[in-house]
Order: structure tokens, then sequence, then C-alpha cells
């Protein structure tokens, strides 16, 4: 299962690998959230060819409304999620089933992820930013996404759902299923390949929609609290140095302490893992990228929040809530 809005080529990707799993899935459901691109037109000729493809189209619903319109409809117990744009490995679909079946108490499995890069500064941003690329993986505190993710359709349901009032609905997700103390395993061998952004602009948009879950739930945001008051001293140092020449100086030290010398220790450990020493000042420049798209998202995520409590803070406190 997978949704998809404006993705015609990610698509076609996606769909060719599942093409040529070891284990063929019993339905594949394609949810399009309203495309303008040519990706329907794709879709419905993948159709055609393929009759295990299901395609609902819901105009203007948003990720997590078209997940569960997609398993909603969904006729099997397994449901197996992944996202538009990515290569799957070819044992992707019978790796993630198999714990199902050897293990019957399983109600969750998460897969890996692997970067599919085609240019530095794309090795360089899933390098910097994917879990398991510098360190292991930690199954402790390993919160998988929809991009590599089995669950049972019970669980979905006894779960509440994903929470489609937000936009970034797996993250919340995620944290429910840990307080219910699920039966999970994680599948190192069934990985998921991504090509993450190629350009600065893209990366600012897409950490500064990953920002609005913590805005609209304001869960986990210390790191956002920290990133807009180093930004605050440097721009109250910026705006004294205009009339204080000594502020220039103090500016500037307070810029490569937050912008450079905090980002350096990884900066250098994605330069080593490349081999490119190319890869150190492109990765300060990307950590910028992501801190400001934090900081922009946030805030304004957390002006919607205080406008529609309702919407926000109430709802997530009910779904959190219920077991």
């Amino acid at each position: 299962m997978t949704t998809v809005l404006n993705a015609a080529e990610g698509c076609a990707k996606m769909l060719e690998s599942l093409g040529g799993q070891t284990r063929v899935p019993d339905e594949i459901i394609v949810v399009d959230g309203g495309s303008t691109d040519g990706t329907l037109d794709v879709l419905r000729q993948e159709a055609q060819r393929d009759a295990r493809i299901r395609l609902l189209v819901k105009p203007g619903a948003n990720i997590g409304q078209g997940r569960n319109a997609g398993i909603e409809v969904a006729t099997g117990e397994i449901i197996l999620s992944t996202d538009s744009g990515c290569r799957l490995d070819h044992n992707w679909v019978e790796s993630m089933v198999r714990p199902f079946e050897e293990h019957p108490d399983t109600e969750l499995v998460a897969g890996t992820y692997e970067i599919d890069p085609q240019t530095l500064t794309e090795a360089v941003v899933g390098t910097a930013t994917m879990r398991g690329a510098l360190k292991p993986i930690d199954p402790d505190t390993y919160n998988p996404s929809c991009r590599s993710l089995a669950f049972t359709k019970k669980l979905w349901e006894r779960v509440g759902r994903f929470p489609d009032w937000i936009e970034i609905d797996d993250t919340l997700f995620n944290l429910k299923l840990r307080r219910m103390n699920v039966n999970r395993r994680i599948v190192r061998d069934a990985a998921v390949h991504w090509r993450p952004r190629s350009t600065l602009t893209g990366i600012y948009r897409q950490f500064r929609f990953y920002a609005t879950w913590r805005g609209h739930t304001q869960l986990d945001a210390e790191a956002i609290h920290f990133n807009i008051r180093n930004l605050t001293v440097c721009l109250i140092l910026l705006l004294a140095a205009i009339w204080f020449s000594v502020a220039w100086a103090l500016f500037l030290a307070a810029f490569a302490y937050f912008y450079i010398y905090s980002f350096h220790d990884k900066a250098r450990r994605v330069a080593a893992k490349l081999g490119t020493w190319k890869a150190y000042p492109l990765s300060i420049v990307v950590h910028w990228a992501i801190v400001l798209g934090g900081i922009s998202g946030y805030l304004k995520a957390s002006w919607q929040r205080l406008r529609d409590r309702e919407r926000y803070q109430s709802r997530m406190e009910a779904y959190l809530a219920g077991t």
C-alpha cells in the first residue's frame, strides 16, 4: 500500500520493483491525492497491465487520510507500506511477511532503508539524516517510517488508524504503538532504497514539512527550541553590529560555534563515510538548510495549533490516550 501525489516517475519505479519480488503481494493499493502531472495516467496504465493494482483517487486527501482509505479497502490481514519513488529489494515482500508466519504473535515488522544517491549532495543528505547510516540502528529507539513497514489490519484498528488530522502521521502512529507495547520485529535484510533531495531548496522544504509534526503536537521539540534560541542570539548580535562594531566579533564567534563547530563532528563522519573531503563543507551547508527548514515549519505549525487547539491538541491527547 502506498500514497502518491504528482510523482509519475517515482511511482513507476516503485511498481516496477514490486513486480520483480520473490514473493508477489496479493494486491497493490495505490491512493492518489489528486495528481495533475500525469501520475494518474501512469497508474491507470499499470493497473491495466497488472490486475493486482487497485487505484483509489482521493483529491485533496493528505497522507494519513490516503493511508487510512487504502487500508480500509484492503482484503488482506497483513498490510505492507512503502513510499512512491522507492526501489524495493527483490526479497522485500517475502522478508517483511516472514515474521508474521513464523511468529504468529507478531503485530508489526520494521524494515530498513538505504539511500540511492545520484549526486554528492544526495549522498551527503542521506548519510547525514538517515538512521543507521553512521551508526547501527538501536532496536529500542528505532521508529520506522511507512517507507518500510508492515502491520496487521487488526493492529491498525486497535491503535485508532493513522492520525489524519496532522500532516506527518506515521510519527504519532509510532509513538502510540510504543505506548501500547506492540509485539514488533526488525528485519534488517528487507531494505527500501530511496533517493534523497538533490538541492538545498528541496532539503529546506522537506525538513520544513517534517517539522510540522513537532509544531502541531509540541512533542519532542527540544532540538527545534535549541535552534530557535541559537538563531535568535545570532540575529540580535547581527543587529547590534550595525551600531556597535565590537558586536561583529561576537556575531562571528556565535555563528562559528552554533553553525560550524556544532556540526563539525557529524560532518567529519559523513566525509569519512563517503570518502571525500568535499562532503565536509557540503554537510555543514546541508545542516543549515535543515535547521532553517525545521524552524520555519515548526513556527508555522505552532501558529496553526494555537489557532485550532481542538484539532491539534485535543485530538492528539484523545488519540494517545486510547488503547
